[in-house]
């Protein structure tokens, strides 16, 4: 039964010869495996809960295409793996409620996108639930797992290549509440200072997910303050919204203002002028995202993961470029 066993499931403990044999008398006879007795045996449920931590506040949605990505990048890789996916899509005040929730009770593991303003809360949940693994930043305290992006290196690299393409006047757009918005501030706090360019405080304004709201902001800030001549933006959206706005107003882009957004969604490359931004590999990450959860699962030892940034120069910044569509 053990070796049927392995063999139906591709197990490398079988020699090939045997292996395929097995198999091939599995289609003659049209058995396929019986999911809900393997899986009641094992005590597991084979789905995975993945929830999108959504800022209530600016009403970001899953059509957020960062979210859209990350999505199809984790349900490639959990169907590679023989898993169903349980997805927790709407705004959550307070992610400790999800305790005795289907999210953590019916799933085999949970994946968090995001930390949003509540580390505290993700804390408490993995106090009980080992198997969890968080898309986020590294703060103080942690008891989970990470998978992380550079976030303090890539608001660095955004803001240092405006500056030497002799940007002065560089806005921070973004809200910094949440771990990754603020590590990116930082960044951008960094590069100002190694060229001797003092930050006005003036320039550092929040600027919410949602596109419409992202910019009905902008233009107020398009309209105040004319001697802009930069903007680094915490995410392609407010980027995308930032030049919409920017130009409505007939500030053109880079020639008057130029833009850097941060993440590489598919989107980047085909906006008008073509985003430069920070790229996040996004597929790995969440490769990354499920390998990590599974590995918890299985008991195997897990550590956090750090993936880096990537500064990918497109027209909007004002850089020469040889190929837009990059």
């Amino acid at each position: 039964r053990a070796s049927a066993s392995r063999a139906l499931s591709g197990s490398s403990l079988i020699n090939a010869r045997t292996r395929e044999r097995i198999q091939t008398l599995a289609r003659e006879h049209n058995y396929t495996v019986n999911r809900r007795a393997r899986d009641f045996r094992l005590q597991r449920t084979s789905v995975i809960s993945v929830v999108f931590m959504l800022d209530i506040e600016s009403r970001q949605h899953m059509s957020d295409p960062f979210f859209l990505d990350m999505l199809g990048a984790i349900a490639d890789c959990l169907a590679e793996h023989d898993y169903d996916m349980l997805l927790a899509h709407a705004p959550i005040a307070n992610v400790s409620e999800l305790s005795g929730s289907r999210v953590m009770q019916q799933s085999d593991g949970v994946i968090f996108v995001g930390q949003g303003k509540q580390h505290a809360a993700l804390n408490a949940l993995a106090a009980s639930h080992e198997h969890m693994v968080v898309w986020g930043y590294p703060v103080p305290d942690r008891n989970y797992v990470l998978v992380s992006g550079d976030s303090l290196n890539g608001g660095h690299a955004a803001t240092q290549h405006l500056l030497s393409l002799g940007r002065r006047r560089i806005a921070f757009f973004g809200d910094t509440d949440n771990p990754e918005n603020a590590a990116r501030h930082d960044g951008y706090l960094k590069a100002l200072r190694e060229f001797g360019v003092d930050p006005d405080p003036a320039l550092k304004v929040t600027v919410p997910f949602e596109m419409r709201r992202a910019r009905e902001v902008i233009a107020k800030v398009a309209a105040s303050s004319p001697s802009l001549d930069a903007v680094v933006c915490v995410s392609d959206v407010i980027a995308l919204a930032a030049m919409s706005s920017f130009q409505a107003r007939g500030i053109r882009v880079p020639e008057d203002v130029a833009v850097v957004g941060y993440d590489d969604i598919s989107l980047a490359a085909y906006s008008s002028p073509p985003l430069t931004t920070i790229r996040q590999d996004i597929p790995r990450a969440g490769r990354v995202l499920v390998e990590t959860i599974l590995s918890l699962i299985n008991g195997a030892p897990v550590t956090d993961t750090f993936l880096q940034a990537e500064l990918v120069v497109r027209r909007s910044s004002g850089a020469p470029v040889d190929d837009e569509a990059t």
